[in-house]
């Protein structure tokens, strides 16, 4: 039986892990562990690619880690208000000032979370 402890040094914590661990009830629902993504008008099924250099890369995901969201998530937020705000109507306008403000968000979450986020999401290749 494998045991899957952060700190061996404590046989209670051992001793507990491993009799709660035998005992836990099983969970149907599928848990991915993904944080969730902000649904901004609807179901996004379309895929598109983005190509991102490795340090572009890693700073969308820090970010996205800053704000609690998806890299998905981020990058779908920002692209629908850029699209709408390219058009200068009324709308356009409006789009473009929740751009502004989603910006502010942003700068917000990575000063408070900014350098936890260097410390914790590191670069890994082709992750």
């Amino acid at each position: 039986m494998k045991k899957f402890l952060a700190m061996p040094k404590h046989i209670c914590l051992d001793i507990a892990m491993t009799s709660t661990m035998l005992s836990a009830p099983s969970d149907e629902s599928v848990k991915t562990g993904r944080r969730p993504n902000p649904s901004i008008d609807g179901p996004r099924d379309n895929t598109v690619c983005f190509m991102l250099s490795d340090g572009e890369k890693l700073a969308v995901d820090r970010l996205a880690f800053c704000l609690n969201i998806t890299r998905s998530g981020l990058l779908a937020k920002v692209v629908a208000e850029f699209v709408a705000a390219s058009s200068g109507s009324k709308a356009g306008r409006e789009a473009e000032k929740r751009l502004r403000a989603y910006l502010e968000d942003c700068r917000m979450a990575f000063k408070k979370r900014g350098a936890f986020a260097v410390k914790t999401v590191g670069g890994t290749k082709g992750a």
